[in-house]
């Protein structure tokens, strides 16, 4: 039998299991009757059920788990699949066994960073610029690439600005990335690090005397913008993406509060103007193109935009505003929610509708609740709400939406046609309670960080194939670089 799979290449988190995946063809030789396997190891890195899946031509499927409890530090070996004609593996069959090399990184929270991988970096197929909030202006989350497993290995770790304060407290700031370099924010300034290395290329310093802070970045078309104050004022600032020098900055009226990310669609600049302001609307040369009023729009939600309107959640309702005037088109209301400032989000745009995790303040119980709530724009109306507790956007991709239940503490995957639970996964560790940011979506593995681990869940087995101990905003590159980034630091992960 020959093995068709390279090395089994992993980095996983102390005490959380990962699924590895192995495939063989049987050469020469017919298997007598069904195919059980065991797998062994010298470390004893590897549990030995192995799940043993026949396909067509002779090629076999061998899924197996590693062990939880071992030691952190990095195990290279062969790993020996025993071929049995039973399930209790007594009996060979005519090829006793194939071994397999693996290199298996494990890493405890206590581990030294085992050094820079800075291999040079291409464009992914597939994969554009994180370029706002959950990577574009629709907040999916979702980068449309396929990502093997055993390829996924750490690139560098940078101690990176990122942690701004605001009246609400201290929150990160989501990185964007274009050309090469990640753009983020702290309470005064405004950086650009380079993805190769995490070094800096250039630094913005807004002078910021005054209780406004600096807002999170976009980058589109070679410009990064952001909010930031200067002489107690707030401004829409433009900067040249590779070297910091300001392009323009126009007005931005807006209480003393932190706002969202802009969001960049057909030539115009979007941003929430403050708790009391509603939406803005900027010409890429620095134009105030419309400043509409939305009621007391939630403070920290970014809008979302397409082609066909801008969406903003006001906490009460979902608003619908004309691209480029600012016109409103439609007030989708949501009388059973009332919570106007839920930390970051954004309305997420699926093929049919705009979902936002919605909540409701009950000030005689004193307890707040969370709903995953489908807008359908077309008809006006909501359509289904799921309840529950997703105080956290959901990822998008296909037709599902990846949501973050705290109660039940879950990931879901949840239709968007009708909100109804596909399948769920629930993180490993039993010091796991909340959900640190958004999802992160590919074709075939699912991102998720919770306030200690981030996982990469594979779509089709639901299984954990790869994890880091680390919480973290996560983002994925146009270089196919993965960031995980908390308040304290920034790891990158090549993932090609």
């Amino acid at each position: 039998m020959t093995v068709q799979s390279g090395t089994l290449a992993r980095v996983m988190a102390s005490n959380v299991g990962v699924n590895l995946v192995v495939t063989a063809q049987a050469a020469n030789f017919t298997p007598t009757g069904t195919v059980y396997a065991s797998a062994s190891d010298a470390a004893g890195v590897l549990q030995a059920p192995v799940q043993v899946t026949a396909g067509a031509s002779g090629l076999y499927t061998f899924s197996l788990d590693t062990a939880t409890g071992v030691a952190p530090g990095r195990y290279k070996g062969n790993a020996t699949i025993k071929l049995c004609s039973d399930q209790a593996c007594t009996t060979a069959q005519a090829v006793a066994s194939i071994s397999v090399p693996y290199d298996i990184t494990i890493v405890g929270t206590e581990t030294a960073w085992p050094g820079d991988n800075l291999t040079a970096l291409s464009a992914m197929t597939g994969a554009g610029d994180w370029s706002t909030f959950q990577g574009n202006s629709a907040h999916t989350g979702y980068v449309p690439v396929e990502i093997k497993p055993d390829q996924i290995a750490l690139r560098w770790k940078r101690g990176l600005t990122g942690n701004p304060a605001s009246s609400n407290g201290s929150t990160v700031a989501p990185q964007v990335t274009a050309n090469g370099l990640l753009y983020t924010t702290d309470a005064t300034s405004l950086y650009a690090y380079k993805e190769t290395d995490g070094s800096r290329a250039w630094k913005y310093d807004f002078n910021n005397s005054s209780y406004y802070p600096v807002n999170p970045p976009a980058v589109a078309n070679g410009v990064v913008y952001a909010v930031g104050s200067q002489s107690d004022a707030n401004y829409m600032f433009a900067f040249d993406a590779a070297t910091g020098t300001v392009q323009f900055r126009a007005r931005v009226g807006s209480i003393y509060d932190r706002l969202s990310s802009p969001v960049v669609q057909d030539g115009v600049i979007y941003t929430n103007g403050g708790s009391y302001v509603g939406l803005y609307g900027y010409s890429t040369t620095g134009e105030t193109l419309f400043n509409t009023t939305a009621g007391s729009a939630a403070s920290q939600w970014a809008p979302a935009a397409d082609a066909n309107g801008v969406y903003l959640y006001t906490g009460d309702a979902i608003v619908v505003f004309k691209p480029k005037t600012g016109e409103r088109l439609a007030t989708i209301r949501d009388s059973s929610n009332n919570l106007y400032s839920q930390g970051s989000g954004a309305p997420v745009i699926g093929a049919n509708g705009v979902y936002a995790t919605t909540g409701n303040y009950n000030s005689s119980s004193g307890v707040t609740s969370y709903s995953l709530t489908r807008f359908d724009i077309a008809k006006s109306f909501i359509d289904w709400r799921v309840t529950g507790s997703y105080g956290i956007s959901p990822a998008y991709s296909a037709g599902v939406l990846y949501a973050l239940n705290t109660n039940p503490f879950r990931v879901e995957a949840r239709a968007e046609a009708d909100g109804a639970l596909q399948w769920s996964w629930t993180p490993q560790l039993n010091t796991e309670s909340s959900f640190y940011g958004p999802a992160v979506v590919t074709k075939n593995l699912l991102f998720v960080s919770t306030n200690r681990v981030t996982y990469a869940i594979d779509k089709v087995t639901r299984k954990t194939v790869w994890s880091y101990p680390m919480a973290g905003l996560l983002s994925i590159s146009q270089n196919g670089v993965l960031y995980i980034q908390s308040a304290d630091a920034t790891v990158a992960v090549n993932l090609k």
